[in-house]
């Protein structure tokens, strides 16, 4: 419309808001540019692996054998007549375990690409697991102790396995890694009757080994965190 100058409103600059919107140039939509970067990068990503610039490679859980191992691993004897440090899966050795200065770990939460992991507290006495659960010890599957007190209990109240059995006209009835056979390091007196122990530490695994030459049995139990699956669970084979 005209003003009372005869001008309208337009020459001054009283423009109304549909005649800006008819002026003003249509703008692009604020998706538009994250369009742009996505193409971008997908650009991008494209030409690396093209180049070999990236590389990414999953590898499948292996499949253990009827034995209960997925690798064999063997220990060797070292020139003073002890195991060395490291078996051939690379796992950490420590001989006579149980009899050793006590301490205490985690085995790693890893549970893969698409599992969900739990936390496990171990130690060297009784069967090892002391401990785990999920998140934190405030949610423990099982009844979470401090170091100090894991010490003491996990012998007890922890993993335990019980034989009863007989070789040839002679029966047994015996609980592998009990303390009550555990030997003393420091005692000069010849121990060879009692059990022999070995603790395997690997990086998601950990293996106790009990060998009785009196009775002719081999125990071993192998605790690892299962991987790739829909649920959290620690896996304890004997």
């Amino acid at each position: 419309t005209n003003g009372a100058n005869g001008h309208s409103s337009e020459t001054n600059g009283l423009l109304s808001n549909t005649t800006k919107q008819q002026y003003a140039s249509p703008s692009k939509p604020v998706y538009y540019k994250w369009l742009i970067f996505a193409l971008g990068g997908a650009g991008l990503l494209a030409i690396a692996a093209v180049n070999g610039w990236i590389h990414v490679q999953y590898t499948m859980p292996q499949e253990e054998n009827a034995a209960g191992s997925s690798a064999s691993s063997e220990v060797s004897i070292g020139k003073d007549g002890k195991m060395k440090l490291f078996d051939s899966a690379n796992r950490y050795v420590l001989e006579d375990f149980d009899a050793k200065p006590s301490f205490s770990s985690f085995l790693p939460a890893v549970a893969g690409v698409y599992g969900i992991p739990v936390w496990a507290f171990y130690v060297n006495r009784g069967q090892g697991i002391a401990s785990f659960g999920f998140e934190s010890k405030e949610y423990p599957i099982m009844e979470f102790n401090a170091a100090n007190k894991a010490y003491q209990l996990t012998p007890y109240v922890g993993m335990r396995t019980f034989l009863k059995g007989s070789r040839g006209n002679k029966k047994f009835q015996i609980e592998p890694f009990s303390p009550a056979n555990t030997r003393d390091l420091y005692s000069k007196e010849d121990e060879e009757d009692l059990p022999k122990r070995i603790m395997f530490i690997g990086p998601n695994e950990c293996e106790i080994k009990e060998i009785d030459a009196v009775n002719g049995i081999t125990t071993a139990v192998k605790y690892i965190v299962l991987p790739e699956e829909t649920f959290g669970a620690l896996v304890r084979r004997t």
